[in-house]
């Protein structure tokens, strides 16, 4: 496929290709700003220094929250275009072509987002800046410093991060050709090694939440526990979508909403897992890291880093809330346009766009209560397990950050069918003229 082939594509994906450009903005924004506060204080404070060790879990965690959120945005974007995958492969093009194309489209993507990440970087740091010298965190004689190593440093560290990140990611593409065959020749033993190795990670975040109690957990455990479901999930979704399918096969409405639900298990567990993960970064930031900036060190030489673990927390919170808002925008609009194919054969079939409303609702329903019990499980159940009443405490955050997802779903559908509307009164006044 031609280069120009290549640009046709992002274009006619360009809802789709849309979503991974905001998601390689913000994590390019919010990755070089902290990298650069943590170079710049290393310089102005030196490498004991208190706010250094501050900005070091800044970065790493923004870090490494933004690798997942890229990965699995990736892995998203190829889940919802595997029927073009796959009948490139039908039709004889090479996996080695059809991976170079799909990196292409991914590096184009990326320049321009990592681009403007990286002025958007420049301009986050002067308000956080300015808003820590204000709390006291920082001296008023602290500056970002943005001098040619620096900028070289963090230009080269995001480039070549982001590349390692899309080039990993694009490559487990056929990952999907590979699914698609075991859906055909049920081979058993994949399955079962897959099962195998996800319940193994499961079982190793049961064993560190039961045998210890340490507050760092609720952080690296979880991470145990979302390697895991990364595995996992895809079959237990299968799976549990086709018991609950015999369940309910006289309804046809509830049954070929999970029918659906079934097809897209891959989609969906990549959704879930993200939302999944953020939930664990945000529950450990409010509930651990901001409950140590919470112990009060007056005239000490602590005070000023408690103050710095309250600035990480609140930032954190911001940075996990924006994070998850993007991926519940996204995974679900792109959710909402693979399954309008099928809505258009149904409306053909005689369902109005009220019907369609009600399946579409049925289906985000149900991925909601899936990610509501894997959230409590990776968060609640361990606080629940440790009897930590300083957290549980905080539960009706829980409850508050859970619903606001199910509020931003339902908003989703509601503004999916306010649009198929109005293009189908746009449709028939021009079939009118």
């Amino acid at each position: 496929m031609k280069n120009s082939l290549v640009l046709k594509q992002l274009f006619f994906y360009k809802t789709i290709n849309l979503s991974i450009f905001i998601t390689l903005l913000i994590c390019s924004m919010f990755t070089n700003s902290s990298l650069f506060l943590l170079l710049s204080s290393k310089e102005e404070m030196g490498s004991d220094s208190n706010m250094l060790l501050i900005f070091i879990i800044l970065f790493g965690l923004i870090l490494l929250i933004s690798t997942i959120m890229i990965t699995i945005i990736i892995g998203i974007n190829f889940e919802s275009r595997k029927k073009e995958i796959i009948n490139q492969r039908l039709l004889g093009i090479s996996n080695k072509i059809i991976f170079w194309n799909l990196l292409k489209e991914q590096l184009i993507i990326m320049i321009p987002s990592f681009v403007l990440g990286f002025v958007f970087a420049i301009i986050l740091n002067k308000v956080l800046v300015d808003q820590l010298i204000v709390q006291g965190v920082l001296s008023d004689t602290f500056k970002v410093s943005y001098k040619f190593v620096n900028v070289f440093l963090v230009f080269l560290i995001g480039i070549v991060s982001l590349v390692f990140v899309i080039y990993t990611s694009t490559k487990k593409y056929n990952q999907l050709e590979n699914n698609y065959k075991v859906s055909k020749k049920v081979t058993v033993k994949k399955t079962v090694l897959k099962s195998i190795f996800g319940s193994l990670f499961i079982l190793s975040f049961l064993a560190l939440i039961i045998f210890e109690n340490s507050e760092v957990l609720y952080l690296f455990a979880s991470l145990f526990f979302l390697i895991g479901l990364m595995i996992v999930l895809e079959l237990a979704l299968k799976l549990f979508f086709s018991i609950t399918f015999k369940i309910t096969k006289r309804n046809f409405m509830i049954s070929s909403s999970i029918k659906n639900m079934q097809f897209n298990a891959g989609l969906i567990s990549k959704i879930i897992v993200i939302l999944v993960n953020s939930m664990v970064f945000l529950y450990f930031s409010i509930n651990v890291i901001q409950q140590m900036s919470q112990v009060t060190y007056e005239g000490s030489e602590n005070e000023n880093y408690m103050k710095g673990l309250q600035f990480l927390s609140q930032y954190l919170n911001l940075v996990f809330l924006i994070f998850s808002f993007v991926v519940i925008v996204n995974g679900f609009m792109m959710y909402l346009k693979i399954t309008n194919k099928e809505n258009k054969v149904l409306r053909k079939l005689g369902f109005t766009n009220e019907k369609i409303l009600m399946r579409n609702t049925i289906q985000f329903i149900f991925i909601w209560s899936i990610f509501l019990f894997l959230s409590f499980t990776t968060t609640l159940f361990i606080s629940l397990i440790w009897n930590d009443t300083k957290t549980l405490e905080n539960l009706w955050m829980w409850f508050v950050e859970v619903f606001c997802v199910l509020a931003i779903m339902l908003t989703i559908i509601i503004f999916d069918y306010i649009l198929k509307i109005v293009k189908d009164n746009k449709k028939m006044k021009n079939e009118l003229k």
